[in-house]
């Protein structure tokens, strides 16, 4: 999504820095009006409004939850009510759709909490806990990881569970009440009009296949 947002705010003449925090702290330093931050990424509609930020106006991509499973110990479930008998893993202060959420509003669902999606997937690999929210894309990138660390050997692969526990959904900025982030998400809106965001992103992910298939 960063290669999404940098082409968009390029077409303004306007500069796009990154900082990588936990995801928590990322919020809360994201959303203050005084700092140096205009907002956070990437954001669902839930999240943005979680934080009190104010969404942008087109998104930056798209999103699907879904179950990461040990192949060698796959879930059986077919409704959520299944779900109920299993240790499942989220990230801290993820928005994690409104299966998962549901059932923990309920108080009928037992979690393991991670502070990051890698660290979430570990605890799966070694059998922590018996399934893993994650987002799919994100999962696409991160099980290459997983599977170049030096204990992967130890550790069982991963695949994602043939039940869905969520559709498509759009992915966004979330900017702060400040002057400056308003500056800066109309400056987006009017760069994503002027990129093809698909792609966009299409062409990063080619590019950093070829990287990863070099370099092995």
């Amino acid at each position: 999504m960063s290669t999404v947002l940098r082409a968009a705010f390029a077409t303004q003449g306007d500069r796009f820095n990154v900082t990588i925090l936990p995801w928590k702290r990322a919020v809360s330093t994201a959303m203050q009006t005084d700092g140096d931050y205009v907002g956070f990424f990437t954001a669902t509609p839930t999240e943005c409004a979680a934080a009190g930020g104010i969404l942008s106006e087109l998104p930056i991509g798209t999103f699907r939850y879904a179950l990461a499973e040990r192949q060698n110990d796959p879930i059986k479930w077919q409704n959520p009510n299944d779900l109920q008998n299993l240790l499942i893993g989220i990230v801290d202060g993820y928005d994690n759709g409104p299966i998962i959420d549901g059932l923990r509003g309920k108080g009928t669902l037992r979690v393991e909490v991670a502070a990051s999606d890698i660290a979430n997937l570990r605890k799966l690999q070694a059998g922590r806990i018996n399934a893993a929210v994650v987002e799919v894309s994100q999962f696409s990138f991160l099980k290459s990881e997983l599977e170049r660390d030096r204990n992967a050997k130890d550790f069982a692969p991963l695949s994602l569970s043939a039940f869905s526990i969520g559709s498509s959904e759009t992915l966004h900025a979330c900017f702060n009440q400040s002057d400056r982030a308003k500056r800066a998400r109309l400056s987006l809106l009017r760069g994503l009009k002027r990129i093809d965001r698909e792609k966009v992103a299409d062409q990063y992910l080619e590019s950093l296949h070829q990287d990863m298939a070099a370099s092995n």
